[in-house]
């Protein structure tokens, strides 16, 4: 129980996750079967309507540099009904437990022959009860390897990985205000402005000193000016110069 807690959440950077989790290991080495429970109870077993509201996102800007921050949770998604049978179960356990800890001689005096066999029928009940939760418990935790299995397969694939160089996957239609490119746009407003407008050569050349595969044709369009008509975010200004080629300004709506 103590190894499943651990590793029912897992969080931190490429740096920390590691630390992370031992000291998560660490917090549950020293805890009672009674509070095991309840953080198990109060964790794991989540109605349909919880699993969704579990989903949070944290919306201030995390400092620069930074490294990319993940956190993923485990949860086994139950009836009302359901949870409640699963934690009366359990506190019945932990009772047991404390039963045969602290009152076990109270209740079987071992006095006598009759007491002794009553002591031992007694005991193989409880392990056949144990029996049935450290198999419930492995089924569980085959579910969360199963799990961790399948998000490590999708972390993997290509699919993933055009999600997070360019915020959308290859087919679908294209979030514009929260797609990577605008924020590196906005990114390079902020750093290079002059009176408003920005320089588009310089911001691009930013743009490909940090990510080089932010690119137009990545995004469906044909040169940089077009993807910032395109995105609908941003206005346009070209200055012309008889003596030298033209430039191209723009600027966040």
């Amino acid at each position: 129980m103590k190894k499943f807690l651990s590793l029912l959440v897992l969080s931190g950077d490429t740096d920390t996750w590691e630390t992370n989790l031992l000291e998560r290991k660490s917090y549950y080495s020293s805890k009672t079967l009674g509070h095991l429970i309840r953080d198990f109870t109060g964790t794991y077993f989540l109605t349909k309507d919880e699993a969704e509201s579990e989903s949070t996102t944290n919306d201030y800007p995390l400092p620069e540099p930074v490294l990319p921050q993940f956190e993923t949770r485990v949860g086994l998604i139950v009836g009302q009904e359901e949870r409640q049978t699963l934690q009366d179960d359990l506190a019945y356990l932990v009772m047991t437990r404390n039963e045969l800890v602290h009152h076990f001689q109270q209740r079987f005096p071992l006095a006598d022959q009759d007491s002794c066999q009553q002591a031992i029928a007694h005991l193989e009940t409880v392990q056949e009860m144990l029996k049935s939760h450290i198999k419930r418990l492995h089924g569980w935790d085959q579910l969360r390897v199963s799990a961790m299995s399948a998000l490590k397969d999708s972390l993997q694939s290509p699919q993933f990985t055009a999600w997070v160089k360019f915020g959308f996957l290859p087919g679908d239609d294209i979030d514009w205000p929260n797609a990577r490119i605008v924020r590196e746009l906005m990114r390079a407003e902020f750093m290079l402005t002059r009176d408003g407008w920005t320089d588009l050569t310089l911001a691009i050349e930013a743009i490909k000193n940090r990510n080089p595969d932010l690119t137009p044709k990545a995004h469906g369009c044909v040169s940089w000016r077009n993807l910032l008509h395109t995105s609908g975010l941003f206005d346009i200004r070209r200055e012309r110069d008889p003596e030298a080629p033209s430039t191209t300004f723009f600027r966040s709506r």
